[in-house]
């Protein structure tokens, strides 16, 4: 089956079905995850993504394609699946990166959306759910962040997700786009039936770098102790990556069926400091070194979600993000993934 890489389906041509979603960078994080959920829930995801690994568990049609540059490959694929809808993954995720390269995050995060919705309005596909990030609030200050405050972001990576945000509110306006934006806290923990995880080439985010410091007898950094918060370290809302995927669907089924551009916080509503996390980290995956470094630039002291919003408007309420259940998630991920190398 040319382009098609090792899905569950024997026959790619499904015109037939009316719930196909386009996913792109579903073979990341997130997307891994939101894809085995819409399979559950009726729906068939088309994966476009150009770093699709060869053993990860897929759920429907995969297409290795790089966006902007393979953007009109898509008028074949969407035509062959009938799609009707698209969740949009794809982009670059790192602040301190961001900051040190703000060209590479506008490219990747915003011109590459462009490039993606001109091309789903000319294909006539005009449900639209995204990646926002809470990066778009900049540094709150010690309360919760509401969609309704004002957005003022302090890296490139929050600059590009609020572009994106506006983008979409104007292709409301000017094409008729329905979309949802979903301002991300942190994502964190795994698949509980362990079929897919967190599993990057050059890894970011802190659970499974903490984790891979306490199995490998690493000595892991903590940025920064001397912020305005109980322990001095920073505050952040962990969301089990689960949870993200439920709020995925049910925002492609409410941006279907209401011509909307809105944008909803996905968090537990639940501080914890990166001290707390450690010692969570510790209690299920072992004792670590510990480092304190210096702040790092583009982070905020205290970033934590209000969710009313989502709750009222979405029925959305995160049930697998407790910490607990996100920091064992990780590690019983992390332990199918390395067995070979865990000391």
């Amino acid at each position: 089956m040319e382009d098609t890489t090792g899905h569950q389906f024997r026959n790619p041509n499904i015109k037939g079905l009316n719930k196909v979603v386009l996913v792109t960078g579903g073979a990341g994080y997130v997307g891994s995850h939101t894809c085995k959920l819409l399979a559950k829930n009726g729906f068939t995801p088309v994966t476009v993504d150009r770093h699709f690994r060869e053993n990860l568990k897929t759920y429907g049609p995969v297409h290795d394609l790089q966006l902007p540059q393979e953007v009109d490959r898509l008028d074949e694929i969407i035509k062959r699946y009938n799609v009707t809808s698209c969740i949009h993954f794809a982009g670059s995720t790192s602040v301190p990166e961001s900051v040190a390269n703000p060209s590479l995050y506008y490219k990747n995060n915003f011109i590459v959306t462009v490039s993606l919705l001109d091309k789903l309005i000319a294909c006539g596909v005009k449900t639209f759910v995204y990646s926002s990030s809470a990066a778009t609030y900049g540094d709150p200050g010690f309360r919760k962040c509401r969609e309704s405050d004002v957005a003022n972001p302090i890296s490139a990576y929050g600059g590009s997700k609020l572009m994106m945000e506006m983008l979409c509110r104007d292709y409301l306006k000017a094409y008729g786009l329905s979309s949802v934006g979903l301002r991300y806290f942190n994502a964190a923990g795994a698949d509980p039936e362990g079929e897919v995880g967190e599993l990057r080439e050059k890894e970011t985010h802190i659970i499974p770098l903490a984790i891979d410091a306490a199995r490998q007898n690493k000595t892991f950094k903590i940025f920064g102790d001397k912020y305005g918060t109980p322990d001095g370290t920073c505050v952040r809302d962990y969301v089990h990556v689960m949870d993200l995927a439920d709020a995925h669907i049910k925002a492609l089924n409410y941006a279907s069926e209401n011509p909307v551009s809105e944008v909803f916080n996905l968090g537990s509503g639940a501080p914890a400091s990166n001290k707390e996390l450690v010692n969570t980290v510790q209690k299920y995956a072992g004792e670590m070194k510990i480092e304190m470094h210096n702040n790092r630039p583009g982070d905020p002291a205290y970033l934590v979600a209000d969710i009313d919003k989502v709750k009222k408007v979405l029925d959305w309420a995160p049930e697998q993000s407790s910490i607990d259940n996100v920091v064992s998630t990780a590690v019983a991920w992390y332990n199918k993934t390395h067995k070979k190398d865990i000391n």
